[in-house]
């Protein structure tokens, strides 16, 4: 007679096998539990078995064990799509990261792993401060600042030697940029927040300068910022303008283009054929009503253009 039933030793053997199995897990410590979820990628499981065992003594000094929690920290931010200073995912991240380091007893295989992922971390800041640039908004300079100095602190422990003055450079570079193109739009006209946005634009202008003095697009960026600035002011001049606020104004004007005048020869001098800083230093000669100098750079432009 046929039937589906297990022979009675057959489901012994299962009862003890699953018995035994269920004995195994529950030998491995949170650390080896969680090292086998980590394998088959099931971060949340991972980090909810080791995370709320870390204050044991066995696991609080155990190098490998924080870089195992930072490791599946680091994958459950990435999954998160969490950004900002205040993401607990990257923070945790590194945190723990940088405890597996600071207890300096990883093998060479481990204590690289480590610093690959915090290098990982640090970058992740930089990439996120560049993004809040490119879609700024008045009000996010402080955050992409300290995103800019989370970075550099983790590179800075990485590598005490680490130098950030390119990536300073650009950062700055393309805030005053930012700021400029703020004030190119009629959203700030002749309010409060358009003198805040140019003196905002000069003076990142002026410290990407100091991590790149020869920077040509950052001189040249700074030289049309102030001499637009100028222009933008005189626009304004009409009928009610009264002679005291006239001469006011001219007076501003004439500054910020003598102003502009210095980094765009400077930038000439570097590209001394270059068509944009050439129609510049004609354009700014004229503002500053200086014919015979802005004759001259007129008369380059036209050599330049019938020589190409």
């Amino acid at each position: 007679m046929k039937t589906n039933q297990l022979p009675r030793f057959a489901v012994t053997l299962l009862a003890g096998l699953m018995a035994l199995s269920t004995v195994v897990a529950w030998a491995q410590s949170p650390l080896e539990q969680a090292e086998s979820l980590m394998q088959a990628q099931r971060w949340d499981a991972a980090h909810s078995v080791l995370q709320g065992q870390m204050q044991d003594a066995s696991l609080r000094s155990n190098a490998r064990a924080w870089l195992v929690l930072g490791f599946i920290q680091k994958e459950r931010f990435k999954a998160s799509g969490a950004s900002g200073l205040e993401a607990q995912e990257r923070t945790e991240a590194v945190n723990s990261l940088q405890r597996a380091l600071d207890l300096g007893m990883l093998s060479s295989r481990d204590d690289r792993t480590a610093r690959e992922a915090l290098d990982f971390m640090a970058r992740t800041y930089f990439r996120e401060a560049i993004e809040r640039v490119e879609g700024f908004t008045l009000g996010a300079e402080a955050e992409i600042m300290g995103l800019m100095g989370r970075y550099e602190a983790i590179e800075q422990a990485l590598d005490p030697g680490h130098d950030a003055k390119a990536q300073r450079a650009d950062l700055h570079r393309y805030l005053g940029q930012a700021h400029a193109r703020l004030l190119e739009s009629d959203r700030y006209a002749g309010k409060e927040d358009e003198s805040m946005l140019f003196e905002g634009a000069i003076a990142h202008y002026e410290s990407s300068l100091n991590f790149a003095p020869d920077h040509y697009p950052t001189l040249y960026n700074l030289a049309i910022t102030l001499y637009n600035h100028g222009v933008r002011q005189l626009k304004r001049i009409n009928h009610e303008t009264s002679m005291f606020e006239l001469m006011e104004i001219q007076d501003a004007c004439v500054g910020l283009f003598e102003t502009a005048l210095v980094p765009m020869e400077m930038a000439h001098r570097q590209r001394p054929n270059r068509l944009e800083t050439l129609k510049g230093l004609m354009t700014i000669h004229y503002a500053l009503s200086q014919p015979d100098e802005s004759d001259a750079y007129k008369r380059k432009i036209e050599a330049v253009l019938q020589k190409d």
